[in-house]
């Protein structure tokens, strides 16, 4: 984080994001330390070397488990940072523009796929976001709402932020053609894989039988 305040939409999630990692890294150290307790009790209860030789093992492949972990909640939290500095900074820089928040798309891990419509400019083309995924989106874009949108310009690749009652909502804009053409195409992928899957299987219980 900067030195610069938060704006009030974003100092929850700024929250619920620093109890996660308490909590992600009280869950690492608790299993952690837990199994290697577990193996130190019972390599030094029998007092056979073989077992006090694999305890040894087990210490020495822990430790980078531990440190690709740690690694990664070091990135959770770089990431949500970076994500949190980007949208303080387009509330403080662009001024809000009241729009109609409509979703038109499944949420998956990529995002929700969102129509933006200007309320100033009813007749202008609308624009389309793919708001981050969280808990507190999904439910608020249930329904069409009405909030502060926020962004640079209407280019694909542009961050955005929508306020609506007081929850920020994250995004970037997307050309709704090229998104809907990628997610085909994923699609078609994983359906090619898993019938590439099933037919191996069926070829080795053919064969087998």
């Amino acid at each position: 984080m900067n030195n610069i305040p938060l704006h009030p939409a974003l100092q929850a999630q700024a929250t619920i994001h620093r109890r996660l990692l308490r909590g992600m890294s009280l869950l690492l150290f608790v299993t952690l330390s837990g199994t290697m307790m577990v193996f130190m009790t019972s390599a030094f209860t029998s007092g056979e070397i073989a077992n006090v030789l694999l305890l040894a093992v087990i210490g020495v492949i822990m430790l980078p488990v531990v440190a690709l972990l740690g690694g990664l909640i070091w990135y959770l939290d770089r990431w949500q940072s970076q994500r949190l500095n980007v949208a303080n900074r387009l509330l403080g820089e662009c001024p809000p523009v009241m729009a109609r928040l409509t979703r038109t798309g499944p949420a998956d891990r990529t995002g929700i796929l969102t129509m933006i419509q200007p309320l100033v400019e009813p007749s202008s083309p609308p624009c389309y976001a793919l708001i981050h995924p969280t808990f507190r989106a999904s439910r608020l874009l249930r329904q069409a709402i009405t909030a502060q949108f926020h962004c640079h310009n209407q280019l694909p690749g542009s961050d955005v932020v929508a306020i609506h009652a007081g929850d920020a909502l994250l995004g970037r804009l997307v050309d709704q053609a090229v998104y809907c053409r990628q997610r085909r195409w994923m699609l078609m992928a994983g359906l090619i894989l898993l019938l590439l899957v099933a037919a191996v299987l069926g070829a080795r219980a053919m064969l087998g039988g």
